[in-house]
């Protein structure tokens, strides 16, 4: 019970988990080279005793011992306000436990049609929090054609569906695809993908069991090769977590884990909230990389000596733009958050998913302004190796120069950031996910409109043309 430490963490990881990456198995992954980078930055979180990190990486639980605050319930501004700041000294591992959160959203939904259902909801949560473990949200399934329902799909598991049902539990079988940081988590905690109708009982599942639960397979995808050079890469030879392709192969779930077993009605509740909490995870990590690509024009044009130059002020205000209407939308967020039946607080849906949705659509045309202002050098900076032979050395150094206060190896790592965060694997890998995570652009449009008030605009446009009458009442003509 309580906070662990990093050393644990570790320990924890060699469990029995079946895990491959490129190609075989991998009976440790903390001897793993592909994994080194992933752990290392998981085990931060688990640093507690530094003065100028545990007050916002802990809080004080209802029993009053100590907690990750991944897993405090907000119950005011602040508390959403401590979270955002949390996350920026949070890694992937940690981040991805909110799922436990958009659990906890829906948990009084959930009681009324399940009691049971909606006490496993507590006791996970308390489980997780109690012993300081990490969750994944596991949601997205193959799904095949997807013209055609699950239960019309040429194979039946292409959606992860419930294959037994018994006095002890349900017996599951599928995959879920695009799970970040799988192999790192102790829980896989699995949310339906979508909503679903009557006569798709079996595929409305949700529950969370152990990472090493036999009948559990977990196939790596990492964007990031193993003992990368920090200069060369600055951010994913730094940070990176492998994507995990997890097959259940009919695994068992105990009835205490479960929180969905058949109610479809309740399927579609699920994934949403899990939608909007890996939203604003998505949106705060907006807010984060689009500062991140202001400074970076900037810096990089000042020291090629073109900062003032009308067409690069240009650019550089639309990075500005973008980085200013996202951190607004994360702030109207928050600020106009709303309530739960019993307490909870979560932010404004309409506000996080207009706030991803701009994010998202335009991610690749604020790339392009930084590839514009930056050129080809982005793509053709010889390496740090090269850079660090002698031979070498006193030519990079007289070709790169650009003024006397500019020191060619910070100008090297400029180019090399821009590189490795635009144009490179982890450059792609961020181009996909910008518009995947959390859901496709269609997602975020579908949420904004039902949550938008198109009846009062409506009023607004009628009263502005004169229009006395409402539809189905046309006024009586003189």
């Amino acid at each position: 019970m309580g906070l662990k430490s990093p050393a644990w963490y570790r320990e924890s990881l060699r469990d029995g988990r079946v895990t491959y990456i490129a190609g075989e198995s991998v009976p440790d992954i903390t001897k793993n080279p592909w994994f080194d980078v992933a752990i290392a930055n998981a085990a931060e979180d688990y640093v507690y005793d530094d003065p100028a990190t545990k007050d916002i990486r802990t809080y004080t639980t209802e029993d009053g011992n100590l907690a990750h605050r991944i897993f405090k319930v907000p119950t005011s501004v602040e508390d959403l306000e401590k979270r955002i700041e949390m996350s920026h000294i949070t890694g992937i591992a940690t981040g991805v436990t909110a799922v436990l959160m958009a659990l906890y959203n829906i948990k009084d939904q959930v009681a009324k049609v399940n009691g049971q259902y909606a006490e496993n909801i507590e006791r996970i949560y308390k489980h997780c929090r109690d012993n300081d473990l990490r969750a994944d949200q596991v949601i997205t399934d193959a799904k095949g054609d997807r013209s055609r329902h699950p239960k019309d799909q040429d194979d039946p598991d292409l959606y992860l569906r419930i294959v037994d049902k018994n006095n002890d539990g349900i017996v599951v079988r599928g995959a879920k695809l695009h799970i970040t940081g799988a192999s790192l988590v102790h829980e896989q905690t699995v949310m339906p993908t979508k909503a679903m109708g009557p006569g798709e009982e079996q595929w409305s599942v949700s529950f969370s069991i152990p990472t090493n639960t036999p009948g559990i397979k977990i196939i790596n995808r990492a964007y990031a090769h193993p003992n990368l050079s920090d200069m060369d890469y600055p951010v994913s030879g730094r940070h990176n977590a492998p994507e995990g392709f997890v097959i259940f192969e009919d695994v068992f779930v105990p009835w205490d884990r479960v929180f969905l077993a058949g109610e479809y009605q309740l399927a579609g509740v699920l994934a949403q909230s899990l939608g909007l909490w890996e939203r604003v995870g998505g949106l705060i990590g907006m807010v984060k990389r689009a500062r991140l690509l202001v400074g970076t024009a900037q810096l990089l044009c000042e020291m090629n000596g073109i900062e003032k130059a009308s067409h690069i002020q240009e650019k550089i205000s639309d990075l500005v733009f973008y980085a200013e209407v996202l951190r607004m939308s994360l702030e109207h967020a928050v600020r106009n958050y709303k309530m739960t039946d019993t307490g909870m607080v979560y932010p404004d849906p309409m506000a996080v998913n207009v706030g991803k949705f701009y994010g998202a659509s335009n991610w690749h045309m604020m790339v392009q302004k930084l590839h514009d202002l930056s050129g080809a050098l982005v793509l053709t900076l010889p390496t740090e190796a090269d850079y660090r032979n002698e031979e070498l050395t006193k030519y990079l150094d007289k070709y790169l120069h650009t003024k006397n206060n500019v020191v060619v190896e910070d100008r090297m790592r400029m180019y090399n950031l821009i590189r490795d965060l635009t144009a490179d694997s982890f450059g792609g890998w961020e181009l996909v996910t910008t518009l995947a995570a959390g859901g496709g652009l269609a997602a975020q449009r579908i949420v904004t409109m039902r949550e938008y008030d198109l009846d009062g605009a409506k009023d607004a446009a009628r009263e502005a043309a004169g229009i006395t009458h409402t539809a189905g009442k046309r006024a009586a003509r003189v």
